[in-house]
């Protein structure tokens, strides 16, 4: 049927996908939180075997065929359907995508054992295949996440691989090719085959770059994130903060310095399983308490930093007293009886060169609160009782 030129030359884009299959399937190992590459790679060694079955066989020895040929094709469509709604975290509708699978299937075996009809098994696949694609499409359409570009990019490129999928058979009609069994060895099939190649090269280009747009934005949040609470730390506090000092729109803001009350103490009564469990508890009550320009970080410890954006010393008081109720009232870590407090000390802000000093007042007044008692809220300019309470040398640092 072939030459030795030709051979290579249809049989060259079924190798190019298992190649991409495998080098998706690497990078998914690397990498196994990116699941999207793994469906990838499946759905291209799945199209790469029928595809190089068509292109060696005849049209009327497929006809044996066509349910194991469109068995693998639709399996494939929809792992290819699976790696989009990975990404997009949407669903592929899987009890739809299987009825659509069972009567394509049906359909293939009716037009190739009863009625045999090459056009209208081309049609059966096509839209079968394009009917799978299309459903995690749909599914953007409820996606409360914007995307970026990439996702952009990969939503376009799906839905114009989905309309191809559907519209060959009109393709094949319009190019003059009444009589299929002769597309196996014509210019149109040499062209549908690069043109799957280019998709596929395409998908690969674009999720790659979303794997390594992910890896990237993964270890970056690992850098400026504490990795028990989930928070800021404190050098990502100190450069998202000088951000916000330039925006004069979140003026005035005010700084809260604040710190778990005898922490230690629940280290060395219930351990340091349970002292995590108190950190982890605290940081959800403090972000819950939160607006969206806010920012909450640890600063080491059991010491916590607030910067609270267009807000009053008055409010942040407030906000600051709110935090201390809902340490009260949600205390599911400790056991029953046990108190869980924390002192604050809020300092205002003003102008953009003030964020040290006012770093530096909150911490004083975080430390006055701690010798007045504990379990209070000291605020810049206002004056209190000047009231110690001993500690033990344990407890000084709590």
């Amino acid at each position: 049927m072939f030459g030795n030129n030709d051979f290579i030359l249809v049989i060259t884009p079924s190798l190019a996908m298992l190649v991409l299959a495998l080098l998706l399937l690497i990078a998914w190992l690397i990498q196994r939180s990116q699941r999207f590459l793994l469906w990838q790679s499946c759905a291209y060694s799945l199209a790469a075997l029928p595809l190089g079955l068509q292109s060696l066989q005849p049209l009327d020895e497929l006809n044996r065929y066509a349910l194991l040929v469109g068995g693998f094709y639709l399996l494939g469509a929809w792992c290819l359907a699976k790696s989009w709604a990975e990404r997009w975290r949407v669903s592929t509708q899987p009890h739809i995508a299987l009825f659509i699978a069972i009567a394509t299937l049906a359909a293939l075996y009716y037009f190739s054992r009863i009625e045999p009809s090459a056009w209208a098994r081309v049609s059966s696949f096509s839209f079968g295949s394009g009917l799978i694609l299309i459903l995690p499409i749909l599914e953007t359409r409820f996606q409360k996440t914007l995307f970026d570009w990439l996702d952009k990019s990969l939503l376009w490129l799906s839905i114009v691989f989905t309309a191809y999928t559907f519209t060959r058979p009109v393709l094949i009609w319009l190019l003059g090719y009444s009589d299929l069994r002769s597309l196996p060895s014509s210019s149109y099939w040499l062209l549908t085959l690069m043109s799957i190649l280019g998709f596929s090269l395409l998908f690969t280009v674009v999720m790659s770059a979303i794997a390594v747009q992910d890896t990237v934005r993964k270890l970056k949040d690992e850098r400026d994130h504490d990795p028990l609470t989930k928070i800021l730390n404190r050098r990502s506090f100190q450069e998202r903060a000088q951000k916000h000092l330039v925006d004069l729109r979140l003026y005035p803001m005010a700084v809260l310095a604040c710190d778990i009350d005898h922490f230690k103490r629940i280290n060395d009564t219930w351990g340091h399983e349970r002292g995590d469990q108190v950190l982890q508890l605290v940081s959800a009550i403090l972000q819950n308490n939160l607006r969206q320009h806010d920012l909450v970080a640890r600063f080491g410890g059991e010491e916590f930093v607030i910067l609270l954006a267009g807000i009053t010393l008055r409010d942040a008081e407030l906000i600051a007293q709110r935090i201390q109720c809902g340490l009260r009232s949600q205390n599911t870590v400790l056991p029953a009886g046990s108190k869980l407090t924390m002192s604050f000390g809020i300092s205002p802000i003003i102008k953009s060169c003030q964020l040290e000093h006012a770093l530096k007042e909150a911490d004083q007044l975080l430390y006055q609160a701690k010798n007045a008692g504990r379990d209070r809220v000291h605020v810049s300019g206002v004056t209190y009782p000047d009231i110690f309470i001993e500690t033990t040398p344990s407890e000084a640092t709590a």
